[in-house]
């Protein structure tokens, strides 16, 4: 027996040696297998992201960029990068400006289909000459669900292949919106102090200055560093702080207008005099909108009633050469563009009632009514019977281009103290006082409340001012 059980321990441990060696044989094939195909999936990534920051780099020097890549040799494989460039025209010559005095140009939608990856689809807006190599390859003309896509951002895709295997990389840049700011100045002329509370994100195209003990929110930024004066010289960043940031102050109006005239509202004297114009507008909860207009020293037009929707589409209302007087409640989204056409006495937005949202933000997060005001000049608070004396209220992003935004100086003269109360943002070239002191204490005027409305971080009105350079708002791998 005990030969036996040597010869049967001997043929067990044969069977389970040569079982774990085949087992061992095979691991070691599968890991390297693995390594293998790791090595080649990770140096098409690779490509692919070389490739994609190729052309974010040609596209923050140039926004009109839209060449791409075709089938470009690459450390060892190749790369293809396509262009979605919806709103810029191909033929046009770049500058420093470019964007500036530019109609969009339309291109056709292509539903682009990565190679071995139809999940990945993705719709972008190519040039007419690149349809047919698009087609080519399995693309088709469209967006890829059939309906309306968003057409006011710059696509990269980017394919990187390495032996037999691609990867392709999706960048999406968008010009940031100066709606995403709660205060933006280009200069600022008075201090933010002890008792000042700033919400959203905060810049300055100088230097910050400030006084004592101010509180900001949201992430500040200023062009040329901080000063800090008082005692204590303690401003409080719960977001931090940055120098060196550069964002010029400036939009499009041609832009802005071209929008109004395709599917919004355009106001401007149709006389053929070349005179300036008024526009006043009520918004209603309903939905309508009162307006009427008056033409150089002309008498006001009768009131019409009608709804928004109707009167500007895509929201955007464009007063030529003109002032506005605006007040109401918001019901929908609309951006109202004042301005100046060589006038000095025109592109002022006025507001002479309180302005809010028929669903306020406040109490429904998800409320769509949005304002943007666009002042090629000044955004003031009217002297009137409805504001002299009474708490202010303004639900908008306001933006003056030349000017500043604040109360007219009756109202900061007028013997009572009453508050501001703005839900949105103030983008000015500069800062303008709201009330007079004795000390450090408000006497008349206005006591500025401020809270930014955090929805124009992702969502903004329309056709609301962009500024000068993109910025990557997506990167999907």
């Amino acid at each position: 027996m005990g030969g036996k059980g040597a010869i049967l321990l001997v043929l067990a441990f044969s069977t389970l040696f040569l079982t774990f060696g085949h087992r061992f044989n095979w691991l070691a094939t599968d890991s390297v297998d693995n390594l293998s195909h790791y090595y080649i999936s990770t140096k098409a990534h690779s490509i692919a992201v070389s490739a994609a920051n190729m052309a974010a780099s040609e596209v923050f020097m140039d926004k009109t960029w839209d060449v791409g890549y075709e089938d470009i040799a690459y450390d060892g494989g190749t790369y293809t990068v396509y262009i979605s460039n919806p709103t810029v025209s191909t033929t046009t010559s770049t500058s420093s400006n470019s964007g500036k005095g530019r109609s969009p140009v339309a291109k056709p939608a292509i539903c682009h289909i990565p190679p071995g990856n139809p999940s990945a689809q993705k719709t972008l807006y190519v040039g007419a000459s690149a349809v047919a190599a698009h087609i080519a390859h399995g693309d088709f003309i469209g967006t890829c669900d059939g309906s309306v896509a968003s057409n006011d951002m710059v696509t990269i895709v980017s394919q990187g292949t390495y032996g037999d295997t691609t990867v392709t990389v999706y960048v999406d840049l968008r010009g940031s919106n100066f709606a995403k700011f709660g205060n933006f100045y280009e200069s600022m002329g008075a201090y933010p102090a002890t008792g000042d509370t700033f919400s959203g994100p905060f810049h300055v195209n100088s230097k910050l200055t400030t006084y004592g003990t101010p509180v900001f929110l949201g992430k500040v930024t200023a062009k040329n560093g901080l000063k800090k004066r008082g005692s204590p010289k303690k401003p409080e960043f719960n977001s931090g702080f940055e120098s060196g940031i550069d964002i010029p102050l400036e939009f499009d109006t041609t832009g802005m207008r071209s929008a109004a005239t395709d599917n919004g509202k355009v106001f401007k004297d149709s006389t053929g005099a070349a005179q300036g114009i008024d526009v006043s507008f009520d918004f209603l909860a309903s939905g309508n909108v009162k307006y009427s207009e008056r033409i150089g020293a002309g008498t006001w037009t009768t009131q019409k009633v009608v709804p928004l929707s109707t009167l500007a589409p895509n929201g955007v209302i464009y007063v030529e050469k003109g002032n506005v007087f605006v007040k109401g409640t918001l019901n929908g989204r609309a951006t109202i563009v004042a301005s100046k056409r060589g006038d000095a006495a025109r592109g002022n937005i006025y507001q002479t009632d309180d302005i809010t949202y028929a669903d306020e933000p406040s109490t429904n997060p998800n409320s769509d009514d949005m304002l943007g005001l666009v002042a090629e000049q000044n955004i003031r608070l009217q002297h009137n019977s409805d504001t002299v004396g009474d708490d202010i209220i303004t639900m908008a992003s306001m933006f003056a281009l030349n000017g500043n935004v604040g109360p007219e100086t009756a109202l900061i003269n007028d013997p009572s103290l009453n508050r501001w109360i703005i839900t949105g943002g103030i983008i000015a070239n500069g800062i303008r006082y709201t009330a007079n002191y004795s000390g450090s204490t408000p006497t008349s005027g206005y006591k500025f409340v401020h809270h930014f409305d955090d929805r124009f971080m992702t969502t903004v009105p329309p056709y609301f001012p962009h500024t000068q350079n993109f910025e990557i708002v997506s990167w999907y791998e």
